[in-house]
């Protein structure tokens, strides 16, 4: 056997639990489901355009909401609890003994965990979005396709680094329920924390200098680094991504900033968006995540003597 061999493996279990089956039936109801009640019952004819959803960015001041941020939120759910317990299941099972005493190293077994886990995300994502764009022929919606295509990818990549993430955390766990409350802890950051922590760091690195006498940091300095703190997040680079798709660069980085720091940074976007807030820079970041997690997973499983 051989890394093809676990991804097979962990493919057909997800089938054979029924797992599958039903992250796929929960896409196609949730990203399905959205665009028929809003192409179908809220847009009239003549505005239903794919932008009009999946393009939908709202600043409530304080806070943000957006569709794709919201598709970003379940679907960073849906795939840690695909992945979190890949290893520790088997660990406790006794099984992961049997698999490591076929021929597959360790390498084997983690490369192979996560394109099986990840093959499962995707596969749901994409009859998911599949039976989207049936609705959105169906309703007559303008598809937009060149951005409506790149937002498809952009979130089988979104999926995929999630599934990392969980995977990481299984190989770094000692037990399942360790794994469980890690994973329950990491999403929380992620979906609730990481905006705070984002926005304190910069407040620390101000008040930590005006304690040793080095003067204060100046509020764009400030702005700018939480707001590329923001940009970190595997869910707020998505979200960024995905609003270039459909306005310009400029829009797209004040998706995820506050009322006051749009104030602050807006004038500096509207110049020449600096390269470590371009589009590039951030496809990197969230293939970083993708590759990153699992590295040290493998490295720390690598390292365990079961």
């Amino acid at each position: 056997m051989s890394w093809q061999a676990v991804a097979h493996k962990e493919f057909r279990d997800a089938i054979r639990s029924r797992w599958l089956h039903g992250s796929t039936l929960f896409f196609a109801l949730f990203i399905g489901g959205a665009a028929a009640i809003f192409f179908g019952f809220l847009l009239p004819p003549d505005s239903r355009q794919v932008s009009n959803l999946f393009g939908f960015f709202a600043s409530l001041g304080v806070f943000s909401f957006s569709f794709p941020g919201l598709l970003a939120l379940v679907l960073g759910f849906v795939a840690l609890s695909t992945s979190y317990g890949s290893i520790t299941e088997e660990r406790e099972s006794g099984s992961i003994k049997l698999l490591l005493s076929l021929p597959n190293s360790r390498l084997d077994a983690v490369i192979g965990k996560l394109l099986g886990r990840s093959a499962v995300v995707v596969v749901a994502l994409l009859v998911g979005f599949l039976v989207t764009f049936a609705i959105l022929v169906a309703t007559g919606t303008r598809l937009e396709l060149g951005s409506f295509v790149p937002q498809v990818a952009l979130t089988a990549l979104l999926g995929i680094a999630f599934v990392s993430i969980g995977l990481g955390i299984s190989a770094l766990a000692d037990s399942n329920r360790e794994a469980t409350l890690a994973t329950m802890g990491v999403y929380l950051i992620f979906a609730i924390l990481w905006g705070s922590i984002s926005e304190g760091i910069p407040k620390l690195i101000n008040y930590a200098a005006e304690q040793v006498g080095v003067g204060t940091v100046s509020e764009l300095t400030r702005v700018q680094l939480g707001v590329f703190l923001k940009y970190l997040n595997p869910l707020k680079t998505y979200e960024t991504l995905a609003a270039q798709l459909y306005y310009g660069p400029a829009q797209a980085r004040l998706v995820s900033t506050t009322f006051g720091e749009r104030a602050v940074i807006a004038p500096v976007f509207e110049g020449s968006v600096p390269f470590y807030f371009s589009g590039w820079f951030l496809f990197v970041i969230l293939l970083l995540w993708i590759f990153l997690p699992v590295a040290v997973g493998y490295w720390a499983f690598e390292q365990t003597d079961l």
